[in-house]
C-alpha cells in the first residue's frame, strides 16, 4: 500500500491508535467484569467473605502467619470474643454497601450469636447459608440487605 501525503498516513496511524484503544477497552471489561458479587445479591457477598482464607496475625496477636478459613476466624470469634473478625467483616460491607443501615448480619455458632450492621426497612435481598468450620460445626449466616 502507498501513501501520497502526509493526510492518508496520519489516517491510518489514527486507525490503529483507535484500534488498539477498543482492543484494550474490550479485554479491561471481560477481564474485570463478573469478579465482584453484585450490591443487592446477599448469597454471593455471603459466599464471597467466608470462603476467603485469611492470615491468623491479622485477626489476633500472634506470630503464626499461616491461612485460616473466614469460617474458623469467625467461629473463634464468637466463641472466646477475641480478635477483629466482627471489625473486619463490618468494614467489608460498609464498603460495599456504602450506605448506613442497609444490612444486617447474624452469624450463629455453638449457640452463641453476634450481630453485625442494623438494617432499617425491607430488606431487598436476603440469604442464610451454612459453612463447615475446620474443627468442628457449622456456622450459621443470616446476611440481609436492605
Amino acid at each position: 500500500m502507498r501513501l501520497n501525503d502526509r493526510k492518508g498516513m496520519t489516517a491510518m496511524v489514527d486507525a490503529m491508535i483507535f484500534i488498539v484503544i477498543m482492543g484494550l477497552a474490550v479485554s479491561a471489561i471481560f477481564a474485570f467484569g463478573g469478579e465482584e458479587p453484585a450490591a443487592n445479591n446477599a448469597s454471593s457477598i455471603s459466599d464471597s467473605i467466608f470462603s476467603a482464607k485469611l492470615r491468623t496475625c491479622d485477626f489476633i496477636d500472634t506470630d503464626d502467619s499461616g491461612l485460616v478459613s473466614m469460617p474458623d476466624i469467625a467461629a473463634f470469634y464468637i466463641l472466646t470474643g477475641e480478635g477483629k473478625a466482627g471489625d473486619y467483616i463490618q468494614s467489608i460491607l460498609d464498603s460495599l454497601m456504602q450506605r448506613p443501615h442497609s444490612y444486617s448480619l447474624e452469624i450463629s455458632y455453638k449457640g452463641s450469636i453476634i450481630s453485625i450492621g442494623d438494617g432499617v426497612g425491607d430488606p431487598v435481598s436476603g440469604s442464610v447459608k451454612e459453612y463447615t468450620v475446620t474443627y468442628g460445626g457449622t456456622i450459621r449466616t443470616d446476611l440481609r440487605i436492605y
